[in-house]
């Protein structure tokens, strides 16, 4: 999912994901389009935005979205829902109060719009540095993620990243054993990268 610059004499696509760098972390939102008085409207959790609380979902305009940073658009090759679509779904949505900076952030919004699925690469990075430490840290991690996931997900996508957990940390846990065993602190450097690495195979896709 690679992402380009929005430059700052054109604007976005409705549907398309949208983020800007923010002091320690990015922000995204979904773009709507224009309303009828020519204004571009972007749909955000206002959570953690301006303060460290939760906020509702709700619609604001492009340049407050900004705050004059440089917008970035994330590309999606294969993407799940029309830009019609994946406007609709977040409409429906709007005023939520789920915000979860775990478990339900801006990002997981946005990439469920258009792939259905929650995903926040932020969050996952997280859990692959909670990883290299322990497989069981990060298997706590996604674990608790999945339990607190919004109402709207169904008790069958659920089970499925359960089970999904179940198998990494088995692979994950067995590779840094057999690592460690073999190599000491090389062999747990050398797992270390294929953990990066294969965080990073994961967000090409």
């Amino acid at each position: 999912m690679a992402s380009y610059r929005l430059n700052s004499d054109e604007l976005p696509l409705p549907g398309d994901h949208l983020w800007v760098h923010k002091r320690g972390y990015t922000h995204h939102g979904l773009y709507l389009g224009e309303n009828d008085q020519g204004e571009p409207l972007v749909a955000h959790y206002a959570g953690w935005v301006d303060r460290f609380e939760g906020g509702p979902l709700e619609i604001t305009d492009l340049d407050l979205f900004s705050g004059g940073k440089t917008i970035h658009v994330r590309d999606y090759p294969d993407r799940q829902y029309s830009r019609e679509d994946s406007v609709l779904r977040v409409l429906n949505r709007l005023g939520e109060e789920e915000y979860d900076v775990h478990t339900n952030n801006c990002e997981h919004l946005c990439h469920w719009a258009i792939m259905g699925d929650h995903r926040s690469k932020q969050v996952e990075w997280v859990d692959t540095l909670l990883g290299a430490i322990h497989p069981g840290l990060e298997a706590a991690s996604k674990g608790l993620s999945t339990v607190r996931q919004p109402r709207h997900t169904s008790t069958l996508q659920k089970r499925k990243v359960i089970n999904d957990i179940a198998r990494d940390l088995a692979v994950d846990w067995g590779l840094k054993s057999a690592a460690r065993w073999a190599a000491g602190p090389v062999g747990v450097a050398v797992y270390v990268g294929y953990r990066v690495s294969k965080q990073l195979w994961r967000n090409r896709r």
